[in-house]
């Protein structure tokens, strides 16, 4: 029997030349191969290319626990990635000096690499892809009319080496994961020439079941079981979990129903009249909700909705769970555990019912209609268009994520927002000046201000904030509203 197990990270990446492209999982702290990326560091390896869902600094005041992708900045040459940076911590900002020094960055959405993994695994020589259209996802590649509809051509992704986060692995490189760090793990280890596995721990073949198995030997290579002193060892997440609590930054935005400064451009201008705050807005969203839905909520206001669905709405995240149960707030901060987190890396615990996948099959979810999401806004246009990603020209100031694979392929849209800026000038608007996430995708609007819906017809002024009048409304509005005859206040 072939011999996959090695006795060191150090000898799994020996073989690695400089220019190696590098797939690696990092969605938490609990789905990245931080043994593997730290003997890589070590090693010295030159121009790199790494290909991960999320590109993002070490939690606050934990660099001397936790080792992240971002550590091989100064040996990388290209960075293929989804999410660069926190939005909260000023998004790509940090990679701008490597950047100046040559760093390519090629930015795409989470279900986009995963599909281009899939056809690098598959021998496929690529695929038309609905989401990007009208972003600057589409910029410089083929665009092709298929049924009406306009795709992308996107390239496959192959890499030369993958780095994985696995649970528990025999001696024939049979993978098994924990909770939600199995992710895009399956996928990268299909699209790899060799595949090179972290466990927590190696067994002897037979010891799996087969009804369990996750990923199969063949598609693995090398296998090394973390050592007690290495990282990422189930000791060490739960210290790890307690030091983030006693971080405040980290304690906002990992143990909070919302971070209130998520993006201080958001406050509601000055004025007499009383706008809704933030959790009405979220409540009025939720109303939109019924048993058996199936939803998911973005950052900041959409997050605040999940404290007012009703009974039997069912909540997905692209991270690969559906039907999880409430997240762990400050005061329960020992319930937490790091393979159960949400895609913006938010503590969930378990529920009855709920399932575990990979990427592939989240969106395949989120791109077939099965879903309503809810999410915020930085503008809305009058055909329904949506720019919540990026404020300004620098693709490297805001995050993609699985935003626009969400606008695109959800049954329905929803999207909660302050109807102005600080500054006052309105977020409703007759075409978007921020970056586009999706053309034409919006059903319905909550603002703080006002329900709408997105109408062939135009807009519809369904629903008005306590003491507010149609005209006061339309006043703070670019585009015009059409008054719907069954008007109403938005009820409290």
């Amino acid at each position: 029997m072939i011999n996959k197990v090695f006795n060191s990270f150090d000898d799994a990446v020996a073989d690695i030349p400089d220019g190696a492209s590098i797939l690696m999982m990092c969605w938490g702290v609990s789905a990245t191969p931080q043994n593997l990326i730290a003997a890589t560091k070590r090693k010295g390896i030159k121009d790199l290319t790494i290909i991960t869902h999320n590109f993002v600094p070490l939690p606050l005041g934990t660099e001397d626990e936790v080792t992240m992708p971002p550590v091989l900045l100064p040996q990388m040459k290209k960075l293929i990635s989804a999410i660069v940076g926190f939005q909260q911590l000023g998004a790509g900002a940090f990679v701008k000096e490597y950047v100046e020094r040559g760093l390519e960055v090629e930015l795409t959405t989470h279900g986009t690499m995963a599909s281009r993994l899939y056809a690098g695994a598959a021998c496929l020589g690529g695929f038309y892809d609905p989401i990007g259209i009208g972003t600057i996802l589409a910029k410089g590649k083929e665009i092709r009319i298929i049924n009406d509809r306009e795709y992308i051509f996107q390239e496959p992704i192959r890499a030369d080496y993958a780095f994985i986060r696995g649970y528990k692995a025999d001696k024939l490189g049979n993978l098994v994961y924990q909770g939600t760090y199995r992710s895009g793990q399956p996928v990268m280890a299909m699209a790899a020439d060799v595949t090179i596995a972290e466990v927590d721990e190696i067994v002897e073949v037979g010891e799996i079941d087969a009804e369990h198995v996750v990923t199969p030997g063949a598609f693995v290579d090398r296998i090394v079981e973390i050592p007690p002193d290495g990282l990422g060892t189930q000791q060490s997440k739960k210290m790890l979990i307690s030091r983030l609590g006693g971080i405040d930054m980290a304690r906002k935005m990992m143990f909070r129903p919302v971070d209130i400064d998520q993006s201080p451009d958001e406050s509601p201008a000055t004025g007499v009249k009383q706008r809704l705050d933030r959790e009405t807005i979220a409540m009025r969203a939720a109303r939109e909700l019924k048993d058996g839905d199936c939803v998911n909520l973005g950052l900041g206001i959409p997050n605040l909705c999940s404290l007012y669905i009703p009974d039997g709405v069912i909540f997905q995240s692209e991270n690969g769970v559906l039907g999880y149960g409430p997240l762990v707030m400050e005061d329960r901060i020992e319930e937490a555990e790091f393979h159960y987190v949400d895609a913006g890396g938010r503590f969930w615990t378990p529920a009855p019912g709920m399932s575990l996948f990979d990427l592939i099959t989240s969106f395949a979810m989120i791109r077939s209609g099965r879903l309503i999401t809810i999410l915020g806004a930085l503008q809305v246009s009058e055909k329904g268009d949506l720019a919540n990603w990026n404020k300004g020209d620098d693709p490297l100031g805001g995050t993609i994520g699985g935003g626009m694979d969400l606008a695109v392929g959800a049954r329905k849209v929803i999207v909660t927002m302050e109807h102005t800026s600080k500054d006052g000038k309105p977020k409703i608007v007759k075409e978007c000046t921020c970056p586009l996430t999706a053309r034409e995708c919006i059903d319905l609007i909550v603002s703080d201000l006002a329900v709408i819906e997105v109408s062939p017809e135009g807009l519809l002024l369904k629903e008005v904030a306590p003491g507010w009048t149609p005209e006061e409304v339309q006043a703070l509005t670019e585009p015009e509203l059409i008054i719907s005859p069954d008007l109403k206040e938005i009820e409290l």
